[in-house]
């Protein structure tokens, strides 16, 4: 018996050595997508995300339009001894989906969508950006799931990491909203993970999506209704009053709704005296009670005894959130680092080391270059979770915290490169945790540890299960070394 075991494994393993390549015609001519060389006039647009401090140059990008092009993607790069790389939106900080002569699976064009009325159930594949997704359930069908704020982000990254946008603190992240997920495996077999059908890769890939699993390839996602309109702030203050707003922000989200989301940003760009700061107050409920909340905002009083803080300006929108999505910022196509953690609070001494660190600042001639901090408030339904619910384990504190610097001219990489890093190092001790959609290659120590905390063996465990022989593997990738 263990000799035709023997000879049945060694006749197995000819077959699979000595299985013919798929060649790169071949490919192209059966593929439903496009095949893009490094020859072709699409190639630089199509190797680029937003970040453009990565400059690599894949081996071919593959663009597929269904789960079964994707296979076949995947059969050309496996049977010509080359890893892969998967690419959807390209809002990559580190640029993740694009790596040197690696086929690139970019899964941007697959767009397909759908929603059952009878389930409240969204269905669909990874390459959709979120303004689609909502042009399509919102326009529709009076529906929406939490997924992506700026405009060109995709359902694929975003989800697969996390997700958060206004409708989070109410319905939770877009990954925990996620019911069931299609893969493709390293060996080329397509699954479904859900609650009942591979339980421990669907718990892995909510949260712990980015690595390295498989390739992604469909969502469905529980459905909630909208509001036709939406009542949105942004105010604006002087940096004079920073610590006072910042301090009134922060005591205001210890007892805010949960229908109520915040976000507070401050940034300088090019050579500006004083940096600037700004908030934006969103009311997840009907319009015309988004003042009663939001309005704390126009006067308020500050830090010392009967001073009374108020904005420099207070514009006030009331839309559909399609179209809130739609106006969202994108990050600009320039060079950029960003650093990020969870704050354990937001003291008085945090306060003002925020307040120095960005007054420290790079100063440039160029009114594009900016160096910025952002405050996103993952409170609410996001923290009503365990965490280990899913692979995303950062369910404590709700300040994300995020440092990024976006530039052009190469000669200030150095430049801020290094105030992001001092950055960085200045609030460690004051933070915990990193948020994996803001991956960082430059300054974390142990990123297994930042990203997945206590969550990580068993990441590492399920990572073995489903691609045994490490295929899907890269730097930041589970069970990866420095050497990938």
């Amino acid at each position: 018996m263990n000799k035709i075991l023997i000879l049945f494994v060694c006749v197995l393993s000819c077959f699979i050595y000595t299985a013919e390549s798929l060649t790169l015609p071949q490919l192209t001519a059966q593929i439903n997508g496009k095949v893009i060389s490094q020859s072709s006039p699409d190639f630089n647009n199509a190797r680029f995300g937003y970040n453009y401090r990565y400059n690599r140059v894949p081996q071919v990008i593959v663009q597929p339009l269904d789960t079964a092009s994707v296979v076949l993607a995947l059969e050309y790069a496996q049977t010509n001894n080359l890893l892969v790389s998967v690419k959807s939106g390209g809002h990559s900080a580190i640029a993740e989906g694009v790596q040197d002569l690696r086929v690139v699976i970019d899964i941007s064009q697959m767009k397909q969508i759908s929603y059952d009325p009878v389930s409240n159930i969204i269905t669909t594949q990874s390459g959709n950006k979120w303004v689609e997704v909502y042009n399509y359930t919102i326009n529709q069908h009076q529906v929406a799931t939490p997924g992506g704020s700026c405009p060109s982000v995709s359902v694929g990254g975003l989800t697969l990491g996390g997700g958060a946008n206004d409708f989070s603190t109410v319905y939770g992240l877009a990954t925990d909203n996620v019911v069931e997920l299609e893969v493709v495996l390293a060996n080329r077999s397509i699954v479904i993970a859900n609650a009942d059908s591979n339980p421990d890769l669907f718990w892995a890939l909510r949260g712990g999506g980015h690595g390295g699993f498989g390739i992604v390839t469909k969502f469905k996602f529980n459905a909630h209704p909208v509001f036709p309109t939406y009542y949105s702030a942004w105010i604006t203050y002087s940096w004079a009053d920073f610590e006072d707003v910042l301090t009134f922000v922060n005591q205001f989200s210890k007892t805010m709704p949960n229908n109520v989301n915040l976000y507070f940003t401050a940034w300088r760009s090019s050579n500006a005296t004083n940096p600037s700061v700004a908030l934006s107050c969103f009311y997840n409920g009907p319009s015309q009670l988004g003042e009663s909340q939001c309005g704390a905002f126009r006067n308020f009083s500050g830090i010392e005894k009967n001073t009374f803080i108020t904005p420099t300006s207070f514009g006030v929108t009331n839309a559909s959130y399609y179209e809130t999505v739609k106006n969202g910022t994108d990050p600009k196509a320039r060079s950029s680092y960003t650093s990020g953690s969870f704050l354990v609070d937001i003291t008085k001494q945090v306060v003002n080391k925020i307040k120095t660190q960005l007054e420290k600042s790079p100063l440039t001639p160029y009114t594009f270059n900016t160096a910025r901090l952002n405050l996103y408030w993952q409170g609410g339904e996001m923290l009503n979770k365990a965490r280990d619910y899913n692979a995303y384990v950062h369910r404590t504190y709700p300040w994300n915290s995020v440092w990024l610097v976006s530039y052009v001219g190469q000669e200030f990489e150095e430049t801020y490169g290094k105030w992001i890093k001092q950055t960085y190092r200045k609030f460690e001790s004051y933070s915990s945790g990193v948020y994996q959609n803001y991956p960082d290659e430059n300054n974390l120590d142990n990123w297994a540890e930042a990203y997945y905390m206590e969550n990580y063996p068993r990441l590492q465990s399920i990572k073995i299960a489903y691609d045994p022989t490490n295929y899907f593997r890269f730097a930041q990738s589970i069970g990866s070394t420095s050497s990938d």
